[in-house]
């Protein structure tokens, strides 16, 4: 089934929940309903990525 089109909070729980019960990884389902909903629109900001000096610090920690 297609997803819906939007950008409200509602939309975008109704897409993952179908794509859950589709058979998605959540974190899948997440991404594509959060895709879906910025095409349409929505200002939600894409996920940061860590820096390297980040990964640095924590394989420092780690030792």
């Amino acid at each position: 089934m297609p997803l819906k089109k939007g950008k409200s909070r509602e939309v975008i729980s109704e897409n993952i929940r179908e794509l859950v019960q589709s058979g998605r990884p959540q974190k899948q389902a997440i991404a594509i309903a959060l895709d879906g909903a910025r095409r349409s629109g929505a200002k939600i900001p894409q996920k940061k990525k860590k820096s390297k000096s980040d990964n640095k610090k924590r394989k420092n920690n780690l030792s």
